[in-house]
Formats: C-alpha cells, structure tokens, sequence
C-alpha cells in the first residue's frame, strides 16, 4: 500500500462524511531540497495534507491552493493539489529572525497576515474559467482551528478538522454533517444531531499521537466501532513539479537579452535552479543565444 493516500468515509445512519488522507514519500520530495526550519517544515505539511481534502472534496478540474502570507517570522507558504492527486509546496521565512518553535501558533509564525483558498482552472478546462478564492481569516489558534472555520463558515456545514505532523509524515480527518434529506423526519433530524454530536466528542478523545500513528482503519474501528460506515477504496497522491525545460526556456527569453549576455560572459554559463524540486536547467552560450533566435518558419 501506498505511503500517500486519500480515503472518503460515510455514516450509515446520519448524513455525515469523513476524509482521512496520509503523506508521507510526498514530504520527503518536497523537503528535500530545501532545509526548511521545523516550523516551517510543519506548517507545509499540514497545509499539504489539508490542500488534498480540499481538492478531495469538490468536483473541479484544475489545481486547489492554499497560500499563507504574512510580516512575521514565516513570510509565505505555498501548498498546491492539481488534478486532486498531485502535489505541490514551497516555503520561505525571514532569515535574519527565523521561526524558533514548532509548536508556535499560526499568529506567532506568520504575524499579520492571512491564508488564500483559490480554484485555479486548467488552462484547457471547458465552462468556467474565473479564479476562485475564499480568504481565511487567521486567529488565536492551531493551522488546523483556522481552516476548520473558514470550512465551516464557508460552506456552511458544521465540521471537524485534525491534523497531526509527526516530523516525517502528515495525517489530516476532516468530519461534516451534510443536510438532511428534504424528506426526513423530526425524528430522523433529532437522531443525525445526536450522532453528530456523538462523533465530535469521540473524536475529542483523539490524540496527536493516535491520529499519526493509526491506519485509517484502526482510527474507524477504535472510534466508531459502534456506527456503521462506508469507507471508499484510496487514491493515490504524490509529489509532482510543473517546472520543464520549455517553461524556463519562456522565463529566461522574457528578460532582457544584454542582461544575460553579461551573466554569460562573467559565468561561463546561465543557470536556473527550481525552488521547488532543485531540478537544474543549464543553459551555455550557443543555448543561451538561441533563445532569442527566431523560431523558424515552415514550409507547406
């Protein structure tokens, strides 16, 4: 089995859903090629992990970000869901006063800012092409009390989200109570309330530690061994760059050619590292040059 998976879950006897989605390989690929503090590290992970159950939950072709920015000692994060399984994230923080602890809150990384939900459309993709975003006001509070708000106010649906980093893999749950039928009774309402009701506190009783550790599985059966639920195959996720040779081709024949004609001339060659996978495109003289060549015409 997978590393990197996401799961859907279902109550029998009350409209209520569940998400569950573990990275792990998917970190690694992302970590790996810059040496974030351990605050950083943390809070990009579990904004990856939330990302996923995001873009898990809605029908949407394109990619779901979700961005932090802000004047404190984390000045941006970046995690990214395209085609609800590939993955992408970037941070940066302020290196002359770099965060300190890990279990600082989301204010005391990231002072005074705000996060950014935003659908961002395939270029192909038919229909509607309009950007979407939703802004989650930060508060006092874990990364994970925050986005739980803004879902809940933005979608108008009560909800539990948790989310645990362990310093190598990240496990998010996200729990919501859906309407009811139109057709349900008085009685059926009162009973979804009560299990409702029922799952947020046993869900209370969940410790970072469980929710790192267990399989979705075991967190089912130990939790809710008394409910009976759907639990939907997985999906793989995984770590995928959009960097290539062709778009750094369009980044580097966008800026001035005197300006990289110098570069070339004190170097010996153009160099572009990507930020986000540290893939290295090389570019010598005659490579250089010909970005500014003029493509060639073809012959009919």
């Amino acid at each position: 089995m997978t590393d990197d998976i996401i799961h859907r879950f279902s109550f029998a006897a009350a409209p209520i859903r569940g998400q569950w989605v573990r990275l792990d390989r998917t970190l690694h690929d992302v970590f790996d090629q810059r040496g974030y503090p351990a605050p950083v590290e943390a809070l990009l992970a579990e904004m990856l992990a939330a990302v996923s159950l995001a873009a898990d939950g809605i029908k949407f072709q394109g990619a779901v970000a979700l961005q932090a920015r802000g004047d404190g000692p984390v000045t941006t994060v970046l995690a990214e869901c395209r085609a609800q399984h590939l993955l992408r994230g970037i941070g940066r923080w302020d290196a002359v006063t770099p965060p300190q602890r890990t279990s600082a809150g989301l204010n005391d990384l990231l002072g005074n800012g705000q996060m950014v939900l935003s659908l961002v459309p395939d270029a192909d993709a038919r229909g509607d092409t309009n950007t979407y975003q939703g802004i989650v006001e930060l508060t006092e509070g874990s990364f994970a009390d925050n986005l739980e708000r803004y879902f809940e106010n933005s979608e108008q649906l009560p909800t539990q989200l948790r989310i645990a980093y362990d310093g190598s893999r990240v496990t998010g749950l996200l729990l919501q109570r859906l309407p009811a039928p139109p057709t349900a009774s008085e009685m059926a309402l009162e009973q979804h309330e009560a299990l409702w009701r029922e799952a947020v506190l046993l869900l209370g009783t969940l410790t970072e530690t469980e929710l790192a550790r267990w399989s979705i599985e075991d967190l089912l059966r130990r939790l809710f061994h008394e409910h009976t639920l759907t639990l939907q195959p997985g999906r793989p996720l995984q770590f995928s760059c959009t960097c290539s040779r062709a778009r750094t081709d369009r980044m580097l024949s966008s800026l001035p050619k005197p300006e990289l004609v110098e570069l070339l001339a004190e170097r010996g060659s153009v160099e572009v590292t990507c930020e986000v996978c540290g893939a290295e495109y090389r570019y010598d003289g005659f490579d250089t040059l010909a970005l500014f060549e003029p493509a060639p015409t073809a012959l009919h």
